[in-house]
């Protein structure tokens, strides 16, 4: 029987070595403006590429929740001239293990995740349609047919890695930690704020390629369409075995003031500003 006294020797098993395992999803990419990146990706990050990607997916065995559905958008980025990864602007999560997944990714390991309402897949005349919805705003409408993708050949450069089967493959994502502290008088601030990035090895087992159309919302907590759509590059439709997140460099810290209006959005509700 569950109790609020854990048992000690259960501890090992908090949040260890998070595994998404069976996934099943969509993977896109598009080209959005470098303005845009250049004003919402913060130092001491660099936009790569006038790109933003992300992927729609099933989680169908994580080891930290029941299963559940997780949609991202991110921007390829480099960090010192050497490493390159992604930086999420928010991811959203829904299903039965949502809930548990969004506050082990948001507390465990600084991921910007929210609950939205659902995602939906459905499928058509060999088109599967995909529908990310939060606030009663549909934020994400994804169409991916199998076939030769939008632009084959960024669509290889940006994919071409995961689409390896049964191989093992490294990535890694960039995150702002921080901690919250309230003053003596009622005043919350971020403090210990701190740039990582966490290494993901994941194994795909079928990865199918394809072109996407797909178009962006906005609601009043989740300005999505503001990561414009410039041009569709491509998508895969993907079964990933494993993805395990297994290793957290700390890179630098970094200024709190400075960094704490690009932590908001991505995590909270305008409602936490008073809003």
């Amino acid at each position: 029987m569950t109790s609020y006294l854990v048992n000690k020797e259960d501890l090992v098993n908090f949040l260890d070595n998070p595994n998404m395992k069976n996934q099943d999803g969509y993977m896109f990419a598009y080209v959005t403006s470098p303005e845009v990146l250049a004003r919402l990706v913060p130092a001491p990050l660099k936009p790569v590429a006038p790109v933003i990607a992300g992927y729609i997916t099933h989680m169908g065995n994580p080891t930290f929740a029941k299963p559940y559905d997780e949609a991202v958008l991110y921007s390829l980025v480099s960090y010192g001239g050497r490493m390159v990864g992604a930086y999420p602007f928010t991811l959203f999560l829904s299903g039965d293990g949502a809930e548990e997944a969004m506050l082990a990714g948001r507390e465990g390991a600084a991921i910007p995740k929210k609950l939205a309402d659902k995602i939906s897949y459905t499928e058509a005349n060999g088109c599967t349609h995909v529908v990310v919805t939060r606030h009663g705003v549909d934020l994400i409408n994804l169409t991916f047919t199998p076939g030769i993708p939008n632009n084959p050949d960024i669509a290889k450069q940006l994919m071409g890695s995961q689409s390896a089967l049964d191989t093992p493959t490294d990535t890694y994502s960039f995150f702002f930690d921080y901690k919250i502290d309230q003053d003596h008088d009622g005043h919350n601030h971020f403090i210990n704020t701190r740039l990582i990035a966490t290494k993901t090895t994941g194994t795909t087992h079928a990865f199918t390629p394809g072109n996407i159309t797909m178009e962006l919302g906005t609601s009043s907590d989740d300005p999505v369409s503001e990561l414009t759509i410039l041009k569709p590059i491509g998508g895969a439709h993907y079964q990933m075995t494993s993805g395990k997140m297994h290793e957290t460099i700390q890179l630098t810290q970094v200024d709190s003031n400075e960094i704490a209006p690009y932590l908001i959005t991505g995590r909270y509700d305008q409602a936490i500003l008073g809003k």
